[in-house]
């Protein structure tokens, strides 16, 4: 698990619109952790609170990051998948 692989998920989440879609049609948690790990990213919370905090020049609490997570996927609900959130955020919490 690295700061490193949180990094790179972290620019990739940002600037891959297709990744992003992935994720948030995933079908469950299992299949979002399965995308994670077919991409090779291993990271913990704590990695991906780090990084986010210096990406935004703001320390962030776990809660607010989940916020913050889950605020790309708000879209996805909108088009028709209603557990883009659910999905996204207990694999936020499994992390």
């Amino acid at each position: 698990m690295s700061v490193e692989s949180a990094r790179a998920f972290c620019m990739r989440l940002m600037a891959d619109e297709e990744f992003q879609a992935s994720l948030g049609k995933a079908e469950s948690v299992d299949a979002i952790k399965e995308i994670i790990k077919k991409d090779n990213y291993d990271f913990t919370q704590h990695d991906l609170l780090k990084i986010v905090s210096e990406l935004t020049g703001k320390k962030m609490t776990a809660e607010e990051l989940e916020h913050e997570v889950v605020g790309f996927y708000r879209d996805e609900v909108a088009a028709g998948n209603p557990k883009a959130v659910e999905n996204v955020t207990g694999w936020f919490r499994s992390i």
